[in-house]
């Protein structure tokens, strides 16, 4: 079982791998405008890394309104609780 502050750390870790940034820094308030590179081609592979690391799936209706790093975090937490 995960709490909220190890699955925000496992997804600052896939940002960063995904946007080539070691250093980036994200929040629970981060979002697609925050970040210069978060395209739709970044977005699937954000999920997608995140679906392989906490193993689950993603529907598209659970992703497609999400607004920030926050929401997808809840996201996880609810699925790999199940």
């Amino acid at each position: 079982m995960k709490n909220y502050d190890d699955v925000m750390n496992l997804c600052t870790e896939i940002f960063r791998t995904v946007f080539s940034e070691p250093q980036l820094s994200v929040m629970a308030t981060t979002s697609a405008s925050d970040i210069a590179d978060w395209d739709s081609l970044a977005q699937i592979t954000l999920l997608m890394s995140m679906e392989q690391t906490f193993e689950i799936k993603f529907s598209l209706d659970e992703v497609e309104d999400l607004q920030n790093v926050g929401e997808i975090v809840e996201l996880i937490l609810a699925k790999v609780d199940k």
